[in-house]
């Protein structure tokens, strides 16, 4: 447990932290987690790996300090987000919430959710897998290539711990592939432009998301891509601070800062009275069909309807 004062944020947004994989830097993600005070929290998919129950499921005290530690920021106030992935896919399904213990009915989950910084930019949150296609369309691929990446991050851990500094990140070399293989499924599956063109539909001025484990912050024609990064390779994650000033902090790199303006004073709103009394920024309007995103392959349910609204914050789930 650290021992210094956590630091209050505005927002914390982490996803991939793959509890439960034997890969997971579990460790590291709870002194990350411990650091912050969040008002507000986002997992933002594969938060738990249930692809590995049957097979190298790994749980350990640290997991266990992970999901108390989770439980005492909803005792003490902090609002938290949960939008599944491919790896915790089954938190789509109602049937499986209900068997969540007590303390989970707290956490809102939906397929994504529209989250509105302190100076009124919209963010359309979703974990990503919708909007790739090896995920939606072939997903024994996808399970097919995680079993194989299962064994060279071993082989990568193992070699570095004979051979390289103690500080080095131990899946330094897999991150370095994987980047590179993650580059050409984007370019395959247009994934970016895919997950962009969506965010753009629901009036967001970006998007945040994970899935492809490579944390990054972006502008693409007027629209903001913002990747949290992971908990394997990178051990990454987006924090707001109080200030509405954003940065992707890395365990290994420089983190990236980003500032962006107040937009609410250019409208002539008071941007803080619209979140006091938990208005959206924007009427809300039908979602544009997209057909990943409301295919519902393998049976995992498309974006759940109706609102949900934050105090200070305002986030609600799109269809």
């Amino acid at each position: 447990m650290s021992q210094s004062e956590p630091t209050s944020v505005r927002t914390l947004l982490v996803s991939d932290v793959h509890l439960g994989c034997k890969h997971a830097r579990t460790e590291e993600f709870l002194s990350f987690f411990q650091r912050y005070r969040p008002r507000t929290l986002y997992l933002v998919g594969d938060f738990l790996d249930a692809w590995k129950i049957n097979s190298g499921w790994h749980w350990t005290r640290q997991c266990d300090q992970v999901i108390h530690h989770l439980m005492s920021l909803i005792d003490g106030g902090t609002e938290v987000f949960y939008t599944p992935g491919n790896h915790d896919a089954f938190l789509r399904q109602s049937v499986f919430r209900s068997m969540l213990p007590t303390g989970f009915p707290a956490i809102r989950i939906a397929d994504q959710f529209i989250f509105e910084t302190s100076g009124g930019w919209r963010f359309l949150v979703t974990h990503g897998d919708l909007f790739d296609f090896f995920e939606t369309k072939a997903q024994w691929i996808s399970k097919g290539s995680s079993s194989f990446y299962d064994g060279c991050l071993s082989l990568n851990r193992w070699f570095q711990s004979r051979f390289l500094h103690a500080d080095r990140n131990p899946y330094g070399a897999c991150a370095v592939v994987k980047g590179r293989v993650k580059r050409g499924v984007k370019f395959i599956s247009g994934y970016e432009n895919r997950i962009m063109r969506h965010a753009a539909d629901h009036r967001c001025d970006g998007v945040i998301c994970g899935h492809i484990h490579t944390p990054a912050i972006k502008q693409s024609e007027s629209v903001w891509y913002c990747n949290t990064g992971d908990w394997v390779e990178n051990c990454s994650g987006l924090v707001e601070r109080l200030d509405g000033s954003f940065q992707l902090v890395s365990r290994y790199d420089q983190a990236i800062d980003l500032q962006l303006p107040p937009k609410m004073a250019s409208l002539g709103i008071d941007a803080t009275a619209r979140r006091d009394n938990g208005m959206a920024a924007y009427p809300s309007r039908p979602a544009t069909a997209d057909p990943f995103i409301d295919a519902e392959p393998g049976g995992q349910a498309s974006a759940s309807s109706g609102e949900h609204q934050a105090s200070k914050v305002c986030a609600r789930s799109v269809a």
